[in-house]
């Protein structure tokens, strides 16, 4: 299905930290990183990227991962499907931290979550708990890069956490189950469970919840479906299952990303 637009970027200030929350839509940037930026990318993403050198390679980023760019770093990136991104600048420069990405860290992933909830959901009162959370983020990655050469080991390859997002993007309509994510890359259950967590900081059934999110959000912003029929597209059992899941990890509801620019 091809969709008619794409949700827009949506741009927080909240005291020392400028927040940007990039949908999920095709990219290609290329700039000079004027000061420290911190990334949390929500999905999987594959294309083709350079840091700091002239060299273009193809990536294939795991979802949940936590990025640095530091300033000064010349940054190339493309993407024909791109992924849900939030950008957090501001940090104070240090020349001790080279560039990274694809660090799994389960605080990241909550403080992104919440940063993401606000960002979406914005009131008034809400800019204390952003500039908190923001800063939180970013002494996790600062944290995070002593320890990026310590990062688990028993992790989904690239190309089995390829086959996995196809199959799920593929059945999401269905009743999605971890035996049957296991069946399709060769692994047992216990095993692909325990290396999915690994990979994506968050459990399969986490994960195939939020693919079921974001492709509500894709239906409702880019096409005139009925709620009932996103809901069964995205593979959620009823329109109020999937206003409750709104609630529950976004603070809004589905017919808001029709009704706000």
């Amino acid at each position: 299905m091809t969709l008619q637009k794409a949700e827009a970027v949506r741009q927080r200030n909240a005291g020392r930290w400028t927040l940007e929350l990039l949908p999920r839509q095709p990219y290609l940037a290329r700039y000079t990183c004027a000061g420290p930026l911190v990334g949390f990318a929500f999905d999987s993403q594959s294309g083709f990227h350079a840091f700091a050198s002239d060299r273009v390679v193809p990536f294939r980023a795991y979802p949940n991962g936590l990025a640095f760019v530091p300033s000064g770093c010349d940054v190339y990136s493309s993407s024909d499907h791109g992924g849900e991104y939030l950008t957090v600048r501001g940090a104070i420069d240090d020349a001790r931290t080279a560039p990274f990405s694809d660090h799994v860290d389960r605080q990241a992933v909550a403080l992104a979550g919440w940063i993401r909830r606000h960002m979406l959901n914005p009131s008034p009162g809400d800019a204390l708990m952003l500039e908190e959370w923001s800063a939180a983020l970013v002494e996790r990655a600062t944290a995070a890069w002593s320890t990026c050469a310590e990062r688990q080991t028993k992790r989904l390859t690239g190309y089995r956490l390829k086959r996995i997002d196809d199959f799920i993007e593929a059945h999401l309509d269905r009743n999605l189950t971890v035996a049957m994510m296991a069946a399709e890359i060769e692994m047992s259950e216990g095993a692909f469970s325990r290396c999915f967590r690994a990979s994506a900081g968050k459990s399969p059934y986490a994960h195939v919840l939020d693919r079921r999110i974001a492709r509500a959000r894709d239906l409702l912003v880019g096409t005139s479906l009925d709620l009932a029929q996103i809901a069964l597209a995205a593979g959620f059992s009823s329109h109020a299952h999937m206003t409750g899941i709104f609630r529950q990890r976004l603070g809004c509801v589905p017919s808001d990303f029709r009704t706000r620019p």
